[in-house]
């Protein structure tokens, strides 16, 4: 039995070329609503996500999902999965042998990446959350949420 305990699908992440006509094409087919794009200073990254865990993005100057996209083509990149405690996680996948390529750890979340070649050719993503996960304060803040009583 694994000591990484999966809470749950974070989001989808899917590489494009185009992330504003991509999330358009999703808005206007899908009725699915996006964020503001998020574009780092410090990479050459940008992504945009939706309230339902879908999230599109793009990347150049030698990014991975520049590479990727030029490898592949626009398509799934990512799998995120949201997980109780991501150290325990990391250290029970390392106890295996899988190695994480990428660590973030900013005010609120804490994710690591690791490489496709571990994970049928996904990229896997785990993420802990050190607050309510976004999805659920954005459906509070809506109303969406019932109180257990409905």
């Amino acid at each position: 039995m694994s000591d990484v305990d999966v809470v749950g699908i974070d989001r989808v992440l899917i590489a494009t070329n185009g992330l504003e006509a991509s999330t358009r094409q999703f808005t206007e087919l899908l009725g699915v609503e996006f964020g503001a794009t998020i574009d780092p200073p410090t990479k050459p990254v940008a992504n945009r996500t939706s309230r339902i865990g879908v999230e599109f993005v793009s990347g150049e100057d030698g990014s991975g999902i520049e590479r990727f996209l030029e490898r592949n083509g626009p398509g799934l990149y990512a799998l995120s999965l949201e997980v109780s405690d991501v150290s325990a996680a990391r250290e029970a996948l390392a106890a295996d042998g899988v190695e994480p390529v990428d660590e973030v750890d900013l005010d609120g979340f804490h994710e690591v990446f690791y490489h496709p070649s571990s994970f049928e050719d996904v990229m896997l993503i785990l993420t802990e959350y050190d607050q309510p996960h976004p999805a659920e304060s954005a459906a509070a803040e809506s109303g969406w949420t019932r109180d257990g009583n409905d």
